[in-house]
């Protein structure tokens, strides 16, 4: 519905100006309590919101320019509305047409159940409203349905799902949901734009289940959504309310991001996964066997072979890592005589494009079994075991600050031990040690010189036994630093992501780089800092995903 998309655009538009509610009915409060998906997005300011987003993004010069943001105060609809009216309704003009009457909130709300939406825009003036939506859909040439609660206009394909929404709101709102309400107290500022998803509803749903296989578990647990942007400080952020089950809480352990090594300038860090990556991996292999060893797989609905690459869109193997499965291209048949050979040694190797029957590519299908058991041969892993090793309680990859300058100038692998790059694994020990000793044997074997060390919960893995010492310190001061508490104000934080923009830019700009790159290093310099992080407090976590600027 495209009149529909340039009324709804704000959503996504709106979501670079910061204006906090300033009171007043909200969106929530004319959609009806049966809404399982909400968004919106509010340019009312508020007292408790201190730092425009303008202020920040203008920091960025390049990118305010790219935007049209002249000024901190600019009106963001003047920016988008005339931008999307002349791509989609020429003959609808902006200031004359949609100006006077658009007021500061759009939400749309959505029943999957039902596959109804409704599109709810606050107006200032019904009379010109009616005129101007009318002219978008005319323009778009769509039909829609138009009804008015409380000071917005509730737009659908169908009057009848506008009336049945009308009618529905009246005696319970999306406000008025327990569920919701909680969500939206307990996540706090709304800032410019939030969405809510009650996932437990949706995951009622047949479709769902299908789609989600041996993820629904893991939805229903979470029970429901409810995301925030906004400003804080001197960062903007993403904030994502949900619940997590018993099995994550009881193994979300490791060390903080705040204890690892104070130059540490980027780091990931995953936390209480190792049982859903065996688990996922178990999965994984039941559905390739599935698709590819004459089970139900083998044929689509016309009865013609499937195509291997087909399982990769199978909405079950979307939620589990995949593996590249490689393609290995058929050889023509010649149609000379084959001249007569010698008898092949034995002890040679065989043939990955022959006949060879240990070969999984070699026979009419794909076979898994001795696909992953010629990985296991080639790398010496053991799989799934190595793989929950590997993840465990927590799995972290620091890089540290020494020599970064020089990374451009590396003339071989044998060149990395003079970086810090450091993976630790908090889990069982002896397994944990055995894991990294093998994968630094095998790194050795490709010229690739790392260090494999145990630690007091685990193992780590790296470049050098410097930057192995320095990830083991449970003494590590990152969380002292600006940049970092800037980005994840919770140093106690277990998993997560942390890049210390401006160290990394300063380094780049150390190495010399030519004269375009360095403008563009410089342009950049506006930015401090990326951080991702989670806290756990009870059957709630709550995610932050920030961007800090100088």
């Amino acid at each position: 519905m495209a009149a529909a998309l340039v009324l709804g655009g704000g959503l996504g538009a709106y979501a670079v100006y910061d204006r906090l509610s300033g009171g007043g009915t909200q969106p929530d409060d004319v959609l009806p309590a049966s809404t399982q998906i909400y968004a919106r997005v509010d340019l009312d300011p508020s007292a408790s919101q201190k730092i425009d987003l303008f202020t920040l993004l203008r920091k960025v010069p390049d990118l305010a320019d790219e935007a049209g943001i002249t000024s901190d105060e600019a009106d963001i609809r003047e920016l988008v509305f005339p931008q999307i009216l002349a791509a989609s309704c020429d003959d609808v003009d902006y200031e004359k047409d949609v100006e006077p009457w658009i007021g500061d909130r759009i939400g749309v709300g959505a029943n999957v159940e039902d596959k109804t939406a409704v599109i709810a825009v606050q107006v200032t003036d019904e009379s010109r409203s009616r005129d101007g939506i009318k002219q978008l859909f005319e323009c778009a040439g769509e039909d829609y349905g138009l009804a008015y609660l409380d000071g917005y206009a509730l737009i659908s394909p169908k009057q009848a799902d506008v009336d049945q929404a009308v009618a529905a709101t009246k005696k319970a709102s999306l406000a008025d949901s327990e569920k919701f309400s909680e969500d939206v107290d307990e996540l706090g500022e709304q800032g410019v734009a939030s969405a809510w998803i009650d996932l437990e509803a949706l995951a009622s749903i047949p479709e769902a289940k299908e789609a989600l296989g041996t993820e629904l578990d893991r939805v229903v647990a979470m029970g429901s959504v409810a995301t925030a942007l906004r400003a804080d400080g001197d960062a903007i952020e993403l904030a994502v309310l949900s619940g997590v089950d018993e099995k994550r809480r009881s193994t979300t352990k490791g060390t903080p991001l705040g204890k690892l090594p104070a130059d540490t300038v980027a780091a990931l860090s995953v936390a209480g996964v190792g049982d859903q990556v065996s688990e996922a991996y178990d999965s994984f292999v039941e559905e390739l066997d599935r698709q590819f060893s004459g089970g139900a797989g083998d044929t689509g609905l016309d009865g013609t072979a499937s195509d291997p690459s087909d399982a990769l869109a199978d909405p079950v193997l979307a939620t589990v890592p995949t593996p590249d499965v490689p393609t290995v291209p058929t050889p023509a048949v010649p149609t000379f005589p084959t001249p007569t050979t010698e008898p092949s040694d034995p002890t040679e190797p065989a043939d990955p494009f022959g006949s060879d029957p240990t070969d999984p590519f070699a026979s009419p299908g794909f076979d898994v079994e001795r696909f992953l058991d010629s990985i296991e041969a080639e790398t010496g892993l053991q799989l799934p075991a190595d793989l929950e090793t590997l993840f465990g309680d927590n799995l972290t990859l620091a890089i540290g600050s020494k020599n970064l300058e020089k990374l451009p100038t590396l003339s071989g692998p044998e060149g990395l031990s003079t970086l810090d790059l450091a993976l630790a694994l908090t889990s069982e020990k002896a397994p944990a040690l055995d894991l990294v000793q093998r994968i630094a044997k095998l790194a050795g074997d490709n010229g690739i010189p790392l260090v494999a060390s145990p630690t007091d919960d685990g193992a780590v893995l790296a470049t050098n036994q410097g930057a192995a010492d320095e990830i083991a310190d449970p003494d590590g001061s990152l969380g002292d630093q600006d940049a970092f508490t800037s980005v994840i104000p919770d140093g106690d934080a277990v998993g997560g992501l942390y890049v210390d923009i401006g160290t990394i830019l300063d380094k780049l700009l150390e190495a010399d780089p030519p004269a375009d790159v360095r403008k563009g290093i410089e342009s950049a310099k506006a930015l401090r800092a990326l951080g991702a992080s989670s806290t756990t407090d009870g059957d709630r976590s709550l995610t932050r995903v920030r961007l800090s600027f100088d």
